[in-house]
Parts: structure tokens; C-alpha cells; sequence
């Protein structure tokens, strides 16, 4: 019996020693790349309390300055939107990078039992910062600002009723328009390979700070933007405000270490 216990205590022993010789293995940490491209797709919803109103159509024929088409917050229901967001890294700590970004989203909407449509474009151009508090772990969090050049264009296909009663359904273009806006994001991202990491985010975009324009055109079935207040004889319900919110996932890819 002592000796069984004499040969536990010894390999007891032995398999401590061995231990503590064995270095501590640290938890691995990832290499930051200087300059990196992240490609992402989401799914966008447009706020109507941005306007205080819903996203419903109207029109008015034969008023003293002709034809004018109007809509509620728009006409922008929700959509879909694609992204490439170049970061460039600046600080030594490697949790503040320069970002410049370009997109492409799709609004559209589907009200009064689809005798109104509409179909908005916008391409976006921008330039921010972004901040990742743990950069060099595989999972990690950051934000992000950015300023943004934003290029409208679109259409709608509404109903109108005519002096006599008549009913038709018309097909207006909207004149490309140009606006300053700005947006702010939020997410995670996740080593997926060696040199690929997956991200998934919020973002939160108003397309259309400034400037706000209400033009009257007198061109068939095409009109202006007009996103402000009533302006020369021009009616509308107000500013308009584009505020949308934005779920986005993608994959990120390193260009430089």
C-alpha cells in the first residue's frame, strides 16, 4: 500500500514539474491590417415620423401654375442597399481608421391597392471615421460616422383625376437632384478565415440635410424633387426629411499590412 502511494505522489510530481515548464499559451491576437475594403448588403426602412405624416400619394390638375404631384414622405416605403467601405488606419493603436465609402440603395413603395408606385435611386458617396475598440481580438465592435454626397433619381406611377371626372393613372419622373446628408453606423465583426472577417451592423442614414429645393416644372410627366416648403405658388405639406434605417451584413477583406 505505501508503495502504491509512493508511486502516485511521484507521478503526481512528475506531471507537475512537466507543467510548469510548459510556457502559458496567451490568447492569440489577430494582425490589423493598414488598409482594408468591406463589402456589405442590408435591408432599408425609411421613417415616416421624419415627416409627422404617412407615405400616401396625392395630386392636383389645373391649378394656376399647371400640374402638380405630390406625395407624403416621398413616396419611399423601404428597400435594399449595397456598400464598399474602404479603411484606411491611422492611429498607432490600430482603433481609428479614415473610411471613404460608396453606395448604391433602392426605395420603393406599394400603396392605395398599387395604383401608386414608386421607385427611388440613390448613390452615395462618402467620407467618415470609424473606431474599433478591440481591433486585434477575433471579435470586435466599432463605430462610424460619415458625411455623404448623395445623387437622386426615380419615379412614381400615381392616379390623377381629371376636370370631368376621369380617372387615369400617370407615370412622372423625378429630375436627378443633389444632397448632403450624413450617417452613423454600429456593428460587429468576426474572424471568419485567416484573412477574411464577417460583419454584421446597423446604420442609420437622414439623405437629405441640405440643400431642400421646390421647383415648378413645366415639362410633361416630369418634376422636381422637392423636398422643402411651399415656394413660388407651389403647395407642398412641408419639409421633407429621408431618414432611413439600414440592418447590413458582409465580409471584410485586408489590402494592406
Amino acid at each position: 500500500m505505501n508503495i502504491l502511494k509512493l508511486a502516485i505522489a511521484a507521478l503526481v510530481l512528475n506531471a507537475s514539474a512537466q507543467f510548469a515548464q510548459q510556457p502559458l499559451k496567451l490568447k492569440s491576437e489577430r494582425k490589423v491590417p493598414k488598409v482594408s475594403v468591406a463589402f456589405t448588403g442590408g435591408f432599408s426602412y425609411v421613417f415616416s415620423s421624419a415627416n409627422g405624416d404617412g407615405r400616401g400619394f396625392s395630386s392636383l390638375y389645373n391649378t394656376p401654375n399647371g400640374n402638380v404631384f405630390n406625395s407624403k414622405n416621398l413616396g419611399m416605403q423601404e428597400g435594399y442597399g449595397l456598400g464598399a467601405v474602404g479603411k484606411f488606419v491611422i492611429s498607432k493603436n490600430k482603433k481609428l481608421s479614415l473610411t471613404g465609402s460608396l453606395g448604391y440603395n433602392m426605395f420603393y413603395n406599394t400603396v392605395d391597392n398599387g395604383m401608386n408606385r414608386t421607385r427611388w435611386n440613390v448613390m452615395t458617396l462618402g467620407a467618415g471615421v470609424e473606431y474599433n475598440f478591440t481591433p486585434k481580438q477575433k471579435e470586435s465592435v466599432f463605430l462610424g460616422y460619415s458625411l455623404d454626397y448623395n445623387l437622386m433619381f426615380g419615379a412614381w406611377q400615381s392616379n390623377i383625376t381629371y376636370p370631368d371626372g376621369t380617372l387615369s393613372n400617370i407615370y412622372t419622373k423625378f429630375k436627378p437632384a443633389s444632397r448632403l446628408g450624413m450617417s452613423a453606423s454600429a456593428g460587429m465583426q468576426f474572424r471568419f478565415t485567416k484573412k477574411t472577417d464577417v460583419l454584421i451592423g446597423i446604420k442609420g442614414s437622414w439623405v437629405n440635410v441640405i440643400p431642400k429645393q421646390n421647383y415648378y416644372s413645366d415639362e410633361a410627366y416630369s418634376t422636381y424633387m422637392n423636398d422643402s416648403g411651399s415656394n413660388n405658388g407651389i403647395e407642398l405639406e412641408g419639409r421633407k426629411n429621408i431618414m432611413y434605417l439600414q440592418i447590413f451584413m458582409g465580409i471584410t477583406l485586408p489590402l494592406k499590412y
